[in-house]
């Protein structure tokens, strides 16, 4: 009896409980016990969003739940497309892409890879680093923004230009011709080229900084000049003192510093036509400096190999030597990625590599023969080239990017039709594919292919 009654009263007491309202801030219980089915929903406009969570059904995953693979694959897809348009230097879409890929993936393997990319876009577009970093740009997956025009990449390099250059090549060449006129006054040569070579110089400086002023000259046409006259000159003289010696003669001031004026004179018109096409970057000019300078070296070293009969030797090599410097760096200057700063390290390692045999020549020197100089002059022709090479190889990841003339930059350098040799309007030659073709009917009434060997664009 005492067991019926105790059952009944349970459940007398969960009929009760199930009779009373719930509390909808209640916390689930673990095993819900056996509801109603809820009434219908009232018509109307409002069954839409609500639906889902009155019936009970699962809520749509947030849109920036992805598959993390799915979303490396997009991303590497994204980075790799980027890399092409770096190469390309459109910078401001590879780095829209590279800022999407690393949405996409943020802590992913190809993130390093888009936060380089970034980073060599920003620095050719002048881009500050001390932006917002890219990270707390917030892009959904729906709405992206849209890429804008591609901008142009700075024309030089990262150093900072200013008319400095006017006032130096105008005080060189300034100098040069008033030395050669004073040369010629007063009771010896160096009596009346100094005081002359000094005013003219001072004169030169300020004519040479309003020229560039005047004609609205960037740095790289002022170098270019500058380059033009300087060379002109040391190869100039040179010749003329060779000229002089010859035989026996006898070299004097006057006809070397002539010789140097008509050849700053010449380099200096030469040059005036390839600054006014703007051929040239800065560059471009530090490497024709650098590739100048070696061959004046290397004539004088290989004179101490060569051991000629004749001094004047020594000086018709170095001018030989400088002329084919000055032209094997205008031919590759345009064709490779050369800046100033860049340049400086190549052309310190250069100098050290030939100077470095003059070393051995302080302990092996012998006053009795010439095989000591033959040997210091063969090492340090060899060190040069050596030096020269091993600063292009250091230097070759160095402002990549930066040594471009976007003034004579053709706008598709790759332009030339399908060929096995193509020559490119923008002057370039390259190794193309197999292009086969059906021969045209008009040529021949004969089916076949036909094989382009050779195709160019101008």
């Amino acid at each position: 009896m005492v067991r019926w009654i105790s059952g009944l009263a349970v459940a007398l007491a969960a009929s009760a409980a199930n009779a009373q309202p719930v509390d909808p801030y209640a916390p689930t219980p673990k095993t819900p016990a056996a509801k109603a089915p809820p009434p219908a929903p009232a018509p109307g406009p409002a069954l839409g969003p609500a639906l889902g969570p009155a019936l009970g059904a699962p809520e749509p995953a947030p849109p920036s739940a992805q598959d993390p693979v799915l979303a490396e694959q997009i991303a590497t897809s994204l980075v790799a497309r980027a890399q092409e348009l770096i190469e390309a230097r459109i910078w401001v879409d590879a780095k829209q892409l590279a800022v999407e890929a690393l949405v996409k993936s943020p802590n992913g393997p190809s993130a390093a890879h888009a936060k380089a990319i970034i980073k060599q876009a920003n620095t050719a577009l002048g881009i500050s680093e001390s932006a917002p970093p890219v990270d707390t740009v917030k892009i959904t997956d729906d709405k992206l923004p849209e890429p804008g025009p591609a901008e142009p990449a700075p024309r030089v390099d990262t150093i900072t230009h200013t008319s400095r250059a006017g006032f130096v090549h105008g005080a060189l060449y300034g100098g040069v011709i008033g030395a050669a006129i004073g040369s010629f006054i007063g009771q010896n040569e160096a009596s009346g080229a100094v005081p002359l070579g000094l005013g003219l110089g001072a004169v030169g400086a300020l004519a040479g900084d309003y020229a560039a002023r005047k004609m609205n000259a960037d740095p790289a046409q002022i170098r270019t000049v500058g380059a033009g006259t300087v060379w002109g000159g040391v190869i100039g003289g040179m010749f003329a003192g060779t000229v002089q010696g010859a035989n026996g003669g006898d070299v004097n001031g006057s006809g070397v510093l002539v010789g140097a004026s008509i050849g700053a004179t010449v380099g200096g018109l030469v040059s005036l036509g390839i600054a006014k096409d703007h051929k040239l970057t800065t560059g471009d000019v530090a490497l024709v400096d650098t590739f100048g300078g070696m061959g004046t070296l290397g004539g004088l070293t290989i004179g101490m190999l060569m051991q000629p009969a004749q001094r004047e030797a020594y000086s018709l090599n170095a001018a030989l030597g400088a002329t084919a410097g000055v032209i094997v760096g205008y031919i590759a200057a345009p064709q490779t990625n050369t800046t100033e700063r860049r340049m400086v390290r190549v052309a310190g390692l250069t100098l050290a590599g030939g100077a470095v045999p003059f070393l051995l020549y302080a302990g092996i020197h012998d006053k009795h023969g010439t095989w000591d100089e033959r040997l210091t002059g063969g090492l340090s022709s060899l060190g040069l080239i050596g030096g020269a090479w091993l600063g292009f190889y250091l230097t070759g990841d160095l402002d990549e990017g930066l040594d471009v003339n976007e003034l004579t930059k053709h706008k598709d350098a790759d332009d030339a039709p399908m060929a096995v040799v193509s020559r490119h309007s923008s002057g370039r030659w390259a190794l193309g594919g197999v292009g086969v073709t059906p021969l045209s009917r008009q040529l021949s009434q004969d089916h076949g292919l036909a094989v382009s060997l050779l195709g160019g664009a101008w």
